[in-house]
Parts: structure tokens; C-alpha cells; sequence
């Protein structure tokens, strides 16, 4: 991929149910290929459908779309229909994959498109996937886009169709994407959120931060007893390691290097499709 050549989009649609599942990622398949062709964006826009059973598929899968990323000048989406808990997605086999594996499949993809790899989850719970970001390694998306808790099939797949009725309209600025996530009933995280979520709540949100101190800190005295340690003196050295994170790491992993030129792709993009 060259970014001075983004020609377009392509969606990576990965879907794995049960049996007797409605199959909602080949339904959005055919719902992408009509909304183009009604707004006129077919060849420059595209999308690949892959039912996976196992682990092993998912695997196959997310290699060869690196591939195909690594060689094409599309902006890459992957949206997968699976269902999903706090702790990864389920597969059709059954099988799990813990969002740290999923993070570890997909890096290359974002790696490979230059941070512009989007993140659509359509299952339960894809709000979790932000709990388990690794902070000394690249990101792996630019963003994840989902719903938040249980929620049924059908209410999803008009949370998607509203989503990429309205995806060009949005395009270029996260803030506008975050809108219309929330237009459509979804949550739009980007690495930048993720990340200071995390590893700078000290200053963004200090009760937050405190509450979650003394829930550390009760967690600790559960497990191993009263504690020889102040409150405070806890979530001053809490903070502190946060901010030296945060100072270390927070520009490699949200790729500040490559912001210019990113921008610039999407501006293009967006200019081309008028």
C-alpha cells in the first residue's frame, strides 16, 4: 500500500456463528454492494466475504487479507459477525480468542495500511476490546467501532446499515465518524481515547482514576490481606507509572509519525468520490 495512491475502500467481512445463526455477515455483503452501486462508488469500493469455523481459519484468513492490504491501495475495514464477551470472541467452533490474540493477528494489517486499519465489531460486548491494549507495541487498529453490552442480531445489522449508508459523509475526521457511530447506535473508540483511557486517567478523568485505585486496592486486600501502603501514596505511584508510559510509548503506539500523511490519504479519498 502507498498512501499518495488510496484509490478506495475495501471491507474484510469475517463471520463465524453457530449453526442456525442467521448468517448477518453474508446479509451485509449484499447490503454493501447495493448501497454502493446506488451511490456510485462501485469499482473504488469493495468487499470480501469469509465464513471461518476455527482458530485456524481465522488465522488463514487475517494473513491473507494483510496480503491483499499489503499489495492494494484500498483503505481496509474488517468487520467481523461472530459473537463476543468481556474476554475475546467465539468462534463457529466454539473456540475462543482472547481480544490480546485478536490484537496480535490483526497488528500486521494496521502495520501494513499505515495505521488506517478501522475495526468493526458486530457481536456482544465489543466495548471490552479496550481493556486489553498492549501499550509498548504499535496499535492494532486506528479505531474500533461497536455496540455496547447484549444486543440482539437485527438491532445490529441497522446499526451497520445506517454505519455505511453514511460511512463517506464521515470519512475524514474522527469526530465525525464518532457521530455517526453514536447515530447508529454504536460506540467509535480511537487509539488516541484508548490509550490515554488508560494510561493518562490521573488527568482526564481524576475520579474515575481514584475509584479505580480504591477498587485495586480493596482487590489486593481481599487476596492477600490488610496492606502496609497509604491510599494516596498508592495512587500518586499509580499516576506516576502512568505518565512514564504514556511519556515512553503513547507516540509509537498510535503511529504520531505518520499523521501527516494520513490525513492527506483521506482527504484525497474523500475528494475522489464527489
Amino acid at each position: 500500500m502507498t498512501l499518495e495512491n488510496l484509490d478506495g475502500i475495501k471491507v474484510f467481512i469475517i463471520e463465524s456463528l453457530r449453526n442456525g445463526d442467521k448468517r448477518t455477515g453474508e446479509d451485509l455483503k449484499d447490503n454493501l454492494r447495493q448501497i454502493w452501486y446506488d451511490q456510485n462508488l462501485i469499482p473504488d469500493f469493495d468487499c470480501q466475504y469469509t465464513h471461518v469455523h476455527d482458530t485456524n481459519d481465522l488465522i488463514c484468513t487475517i494473513k491473507d487479507i494483510e496480503k491483499q492490504v499489503t499489495t492494494s491501495n484500498k483503505l481496509p475495514i474488517l468487520q467481523i459477525e461472530c459473537h463476543g464477551s468481556s474476554d475475546g470472541l467465539q468462534l463457529g467452533s466454539m473456540e475462543m480468542v482472547t481480544w490480546k490474540e485478536l490484537f496480535n493477528y490483526i497488528r500486521p494489517i494496521n502495520i501494513a495500511s499505515y495505521n488506517l486499519l478501522m475495526l468493526n465489531l458486530s457481536m456482544c460486548n465489543g466495548e471490552t476490546v479496550i481493556r486489553y491494549i498492549d501499550p509498548t507495541q504499535r496499535a492494532p487498529f486506528r479505531a474500533v467501532t461497536g455496540p455496547i453490552g447484549e444486543v440482539l442480531p437485527e438491532v445490529l445489522e441497522k446499526a451497520w446499515l445506517f454505519f455505511y449508508e453514511n460511512y463517506m459523509k464521515s470519512l475524514t475526521e474522527d469526530y465525525g465518524l464518532y457521530k455517526l457511530a453514536q447515530s447508529s447506535g454504536l460506540i467509535y473508540y480511537t487509539q488516541e481515547f484508548i490509550f490515554d483511557a488508560y494510561y493518562d486517567l490521573a488527568n482526564q478523568n481524576p475520579e474515575l482514576f481514584e475509584a479505580l485505585r480504591k477498587k485495586e486496592l480493596y482487590e489486593m486486600y481481599v487476596a492477600e490481606g490488610p496492606l502496609l501502603i497509604d491510599p494516596k501514596v498508592h495512587s500518586l505511584w499509580v499516576a506516576k507509572k502512568q505518565a512514564k508510559i504514556k511519556e515512553k510509548y503513547r507516540s509509537m503506539f498510535c503511529y504520531d509519525d505518520l499523521k501527516s500523511l494520513q490525513q492527506e490519504a483521506y482527504n484525497k479519498l474523500k475528494q475522489s468520490e464527489k
